[in-house]
């Protein structure tokens, strides 16, 4: 009989949005990790929702053994006061002189509400994006007793907001390059200061490892996950041929995405297939330039919703026409899980697995993404058979079984930095 006075070892995790195996991108890597860690330890889940919601679910419930959600209400006083310039280029300026991510501003008051948890003997720490590394401040200071103190990136922020601040130039929007820039050159700095502090950092793509691998840090790639769905038989007739698009909506380049879809390539394919066509934009955060488009026919706007399965189930086809951003689109992945076939950009499919013919079509530009979404939408064997192959690779590349294994075995073979 094993002796039950022996309790599993703890782990604090640390997070900026409930963890969860059902909403959006971010949340999701989080429930993976909850749920790989609470199979070998006892998890204290600590949420600072600075990009997600913070609202309790039965699936991190019933995998922490505790969870404390803080108040993120209100900036440290310096970015509140740059934030108060009016005049653009001053405030942009200000912001360069504040010197540190925007996210931080909300994320630094807070340090002082962990240090209950200090002298908590916890043998790991898990800290979930880059600009929520302050967190990890009262258990890795120096000459301090602490836990192996792990950092998923999940990805490269200075990168990222690299093409975002490019992406805006091309459309341009100047101030957003030019405080996306200021992004970038922030969170490089950020990364230079405190990805050394950590003993280990994980990343979801080999490109963005190989980026954060700069700073000197032991850095290993733990992709995105989804487990293969049971693919139900689509029916035809009179219905519409049915196309989703999923992601957050208050993410510059998802918005950027699907304007430029539906400006550069959606009434063209309506009227080429002259057939009822549907466009479903699934995710939260809906601003105003994607509210607008609900009045348009044959489009509509979900904003968050409980189980984007359900939309995926429902699709012939699934786009992600993205033109910016980093890490790996979750969005290719839950597709190809559910069987559904995929057009994506470069940027799209960028750090995943999948490949252009075998596993899905890649188009950068309109007339391709045009002809792309016409010739899946017209050849269904073909469709049929790139969505199969990818459904395949997703079993074989992105089991969370698998990658559960892997992130267990790795922590099982680091050491905590002299």
């Amino acid at each position: 009989m094993a002796d039950r006075s022996i309790r599993p070892p703890r782990l604090l995790m640390i997070v900026p949005a409930m963890p969860s195996d059902r909403d959006q991108g971010l949340a999701m890597r989080a429930g993976f990790f909850l749920d790989a860690y609470s199979r070998r330890f006892d998890v204290d889940l600590v949420v600072a929702p600075v990009a997600g919601s913070a609202a309790m679910s039965p699936f991190a419930l019933s995998r922490a053994r505790r969870i404390e959600v803080l108040g993120v209400d209100r900036p440290e006083s310096y970015y509140a006061l740059v934030s108060a310039v009016r005049d653009p280029l001053a405030r942009i300026e200000a912001f360069r002189r504040y010197g540190r991510p925007s996210l931080n501003a909300f994320i630094a008051p807070l340090t002082r509400m962990l240090r209950h948890l200090a002298a908590e003997n916890y043998e790991v720490l898990h800290v979930f994006r880059l600009y929520m590394a302050e967190l990890a401040t009262p258990w890795i200071r120096n000459g301090h007793a602490r836990p192996l103190a792990v950092l998923d990136c999940d990805e490269d922020d200075a990168m990222s907001y690299r093409r975002i601040a490019g992406m805006e130039r091309r459309r341009g929007n100047w101030e957003a390059s030019m405080w996306a820039k200021a992004e970038a050159e922030a969170f490089a700095r950020f990364a230079a200061d405190w990805l050394p502090k950590f003993d280990l950092v994980f990343a979801a793509s080999h490109s963005e490892t190989r980026s954060l691998s700069v700073f000197g840090v032991r850095a290993m790639t733990v992709p995105n996950v989804a487990a293969a769905r049971p693919v139900r038989p689509r029916r035809r007739g009179g219905r519409c041929y049915s196309i989703v698009f999923v992601g957050t909506m208050g993410y510059a380049p998802n918005i950027d995405a699907v304007l430029w879809f539906i400006s550069r390539v959606w009434r063209r394919l309506e009227r080429a297939l002259a057939h009822c066509v549907r466009l479903t934009i699934v995710g939260g955060g809906v601003g105003p330039d994607i509210m607008r488009l609900k009045s348009q026919r044959g489009i509509k706007i979900t904003g968050a919703v409980g189980d984007v399965g359900a939309y995926y189930r429902g699709a012939d086809l699934a786009i992600a026409p993205l033109r910016a951003g980093g890490g790996t689109r979750i969005k290719i992945i839950e597709a190809a899980a559910h069987g559904i076939p995929v057009v994506a950009t470069g940027f799209g499919a960028e750090g995943t697995a999948f490949r252009h013919g075998a596993d899905l079509l890649i188009a950068n530009h309109e007339a391709g993404f045009l002809r792309a979404c016409l010739l899946l939408a017209r050849n269904r064997p073909l469709a049929a058979r790139l969505a199969s192959r990818a459904r395949v690779k997703v079993m074989r590349g992105y089991s969370p079984d698998d990658w559960r294994a892997f992130v267990a075995d790795t922590l099982a073979g680091h050491k905590v930095k002299s």
